[in-house]
């Protein structure tokens, strides 16, 4: 039997995403996933930091925290997410529902905690587990939207990239059993691999058959620490170079991580959305830069229209752009995020600390509204609202000296 090293720190946390994910709280089960992807970012990432052995998260200290919360006792800025009842996004890093939890139990006491205080809740997963007892109980009596998720590949070749995963098959008798029971659920085709979008189209369909609510599209990016190794094998394995083929198609690079360009997504994305509609079902994109093409807040497919009492974060880039497709003149300037709710409390501290930014160099604004004016004019951050697709920089600034961005090219793009 699997055991843990007892539980760790940081299974409930902001999530760096923070910048344009309208859901940015995350809970973790356990600090390891079993499914060995091999296009997976937080396995070597999450466990860079990790101490040696498995973690688990602390049930009875989140009920405990969300007591407090209810009873108005704010210590934090994720007290203040949880406050605000923004969704709590369930295996943000880490897969709840690999074979382990069915020895240790830790999400079935996560998901009776959450049950219990009705709290709007995300679960990102490609388990089985959710459809057996007592979970698939559980999650009828939640607050919840399940996320199952698959590559955008043949299914010949999924054992290669997804080697302990049950096959798509099981993916899409788990969607049919959810929606028997009730339980809203979705699909995110993540990644797509280059040169498979017709089959990613094709798994779209079944799943909108299968009463799937919401669809979701992200190209793989290529982690740079996993070019030389299980990439590389994958490529092997596939009979050709990945890197190479996203290079002929148009490669760009963020951060240490290589993806296609917006250039060549696009393409794709316009399919996928204008599918997903034909469809019934709500549209997600799921590549940052794409991500205001979505239905509601962000690539989760509008949960927020099925979940009760939830509200998403939108004092962020990916808020701020869509508020501007509601204006005549699609301007979107900094100032617009006075107007959005953000926590008062240190985001910061969930950060890098060499992301933080002292008190006295805030300008008086909030921790948070700090971090976004570092990068709101571009820079050494490739995020502000210019990183996005369809909106451009103006030449205009305001009176403190942030730049004014438009948003009209994608508002024409989004009227199709």
């Amino acid at each position: 039997m699997p055991t843990t090293q007892g539980t760790y720190k940081h299974s409930l946390s902001v999530t760096g995403q923070i910048y344009f994910c309208s859901a940015p709280i995350r809970l973790d089960s356990y600090d390891t996933c079993q499914f060995s992807c091999v296009y997976c970012f937080s396995r070597d990432r999450s466990r860079a930091w990790a101490s040696k052995g498995i973690h688990q998260a602390n049930p009875k200290a989140l009920a405990l925290r969300l007591e407090r919360v209810a009873r108005g006792e704010l210590r934090s800025a994720v007290d203040e997410f949880l406050a605000r009842r923004v969704p709590l996004q369930l295996g943000g890093l880490q897969d709840p529902f690999t074979p382990m939890e069915a020895e240790l139990g830790v999400t079935r006491e996560l998901l009776s905690v959450l049950r219990d205080f009705q709290y709007p809740t995300l679960i990102s997963t490609k388990g089985y587990l959710p459809v057996s007892e007592p979970y698939l109980s559980l999650l009828a009596g939640m607050n919840v939207v399940v996320r199952l998720s698959a590559a955008g590949i043949p299914e010949s070749l999924r054992r290669i990239v997804e080697p302990r995963s049950e096959g798509f098959a099981s993916t899409i008798r788990i969607l049919e059993t959810l929606g028997a029971r009730g339980i809203v659920s979705g699909l995110r085709i993540q990644p797509i691999f280059p040169g498979y979008e017709e089959e990613a189209l094709e798994m779209a369909e079944a799943a909108a058959a299968a009463d799937a609510k919401q669809l979701s599209f992200e190209y793989l990016k290529v982690p740079g620490e996993s070019v030389d190794t299980e990439i590389a094998g994958a490529s092997r394995a596939l009979g050709y170079d990945i890197v190479e083929r996203m290079r002929g198609l148009g490669v760009v690079r963020l951060g240490p991580d290589w993806m296609l360009s917006k250039d060549a997504k696009r393409p794709f994305v316009r399919r996928a959305r204008g599918l997903s509609h034909a469809l019934g079902v709500k549209f997600g994109a799921g590549d940052t830069e794409f991500i205001p093409w979505s239905d509601g807040n962000g690539c989760c497919g509008v949960s927020e229209l099925t979940q009760y009492g939830a509200n998403h974060f939108t004092a962020n880039f990916v808020g701020v752009i869509k508020a501007s497709l509601a204006r005549t003149d699609n301007r979107i300037s900094f100032g617009m995020l006075a107007d959005l709710w953000s926590p008062e409390q240190s985001i910061g501290n969930y950060m890098d600390w060499r992301r933080r930014i002292p008190a006295d160099q805030r300008d008086g604004r909030s921790d948070w509204l700090a971090l976004m004016s570092r990068r709101w004019n571009g820079g050494k951050s490739p995020y502000s609202p210019a990183f996005f697709d369809g909106v451009v920089a103006t030449d205009d600034v305001d009176e403190n000296g942030f730049r004014v961005y438009d948003s009209s090219q994608l508002a024409l793009e989004l009227a199709d």
